[in-house]
């Protein structure tokens, strides 16, 4: 209910895109869990066209943060990935951290480092960090020791590689199921055929009711039935009359013309009857009925009109924010 009580709301603006994915999620409950990490919105929207057509397809986490990941135990959202920090290695006696590891931040990553160093695990002189908008954390080496003499030890010993188990776990018709990535894609695309079904249904429906309106006043007008009421002194028989008006026109009408419509006829001022422009109604009824059977032709090819759809959203979020669009993990192959 609202907040006076006299109309509801819905409890769930339902998505036409699969935000599961696009934004994860992560939560714990009594004897479940859920890891799911987000996906990139190019990749997903591309998935969901390759799934639309019946192409197959393969996603994989993204983040904004970066970082490397190694995905050959993922299981498409039910596995494990491998995540490592991406370094700068170009002065043999300093390590950068451009990127952090997928799932991370740059404080608990310098954490793990000063607790490797005091474990006396890594050899290191000291760490500076940087870091604004993008990662840029500064480990300097002692004397002695070189770039690739440690970067092996940050892998090992600190938060720069991680391994993170991912469970797709969501509530599906309002129960727990575990989905894979590429089932919540196929989910999503019947559900985008299906939204834009009832949309199209509904505009439908509304331009019928347009189409039906905008007949009934122009037959009201040209055929000045609005005169047979002239002489009538109840309600009863001016809407009788105007019923009996429309009877040799009733196969111009949308549908049979009821007590409602004829209410809103006899609301219609005389100064609108007089400036009553039929050309204009013409007009207006044809493109109408060309919007008709635009709908009719969607409603035909609804895999169509939703590949359409993720096409357009490509473009808009390019156009908004072209860094939506590009991968910032990038994929890896990593031996221990």
């Amino acid at each position: 209910p609202n907040y006076d009580g006299r109309s509801e709301e819905p409890e769930v603006y339902r998505s036409k895109l699969p935000v599961a994915l696009l934004i994860g999620a992560e939560g714990i409950a009594v004897g479940m869990s859920t890891k799911i990490l987000p996906y990139n919105l190019k990749e997903v929207l591309d998935a969901e066209i390759k799934c639309l057509k019946g192409e197959d397809f393969e996603i994989f986490p993204d983040v904004s943060t970066g970082g490397l990941m190694d995905g050959i135990g993922y299981n498409d959202g039910n596995g494990k990935i491998v995540t490592r920090a991406r370094f700068d290695t170009s002065d043999d006696k300093k390590i950068i951290i451009t990127e952090l590891p997928v799932d991370s931040n740059a404080k608990a990553l310098l954490e793990s480092i000063d607790s490797a160093y005091k474990a006396g695990k890594i050899k290191i002189s000291s760490v500076d960090n940087f870091t604004t908008d993008h990662c840029n954390i500064e480990i300097k080496l002692p004397r002695g020791v070189y770039s690739k003499d440690v970067i092996d030890q940050l892998y090992a010993y600190t938060d720069c590689e991680k391994s993170i188990p991912c469970q797709m776990l969501v509530i599906k018709d309002n129960m727990p199921v575990t989905m894979t990535a590429k089932e919540i894609v196929a989910y999503y695309a019947e559900k985008l055929k299906g939204i834009i079904k009832e949309e199209l249904e509904f505009e439908k429906a509304k331009l019928t009711e347009d189409l039906h309106n905008r007949t009934l006043e122009r037959i009201f007008v040209e055929e000045r039935i609005y005169k047979d009421i002239e002489n009538k002194r109840t309600s009863e028989t001016v809407v009788k009359a105007v019923k009996d008006g429309f009877k040799p026109f009733k196969d111009e009408l949308v549908r049979p013309i009821n007590d409602d419509d004829v209410e809103r006829l006899l609301q219609i001022p005389i100064r609108r009857i007089s400036l009553f422009d039929i050309s204009k109604n013409r007009e207006q009824v044809k493109a109408i009925k060309d919007r008709l059977k635009e709908i009719a032709l969607k409603l035909k090819n609804l895999k169509g009109c939703a590949v359409d759809y993720l096409g357009e959203m490509e473009e808009k979020f390019k156009k908004l924010n072209p860094e939506l669009m590009v991968r910032h993990t990038k994929l890896a192959s990593f031996s221990a």
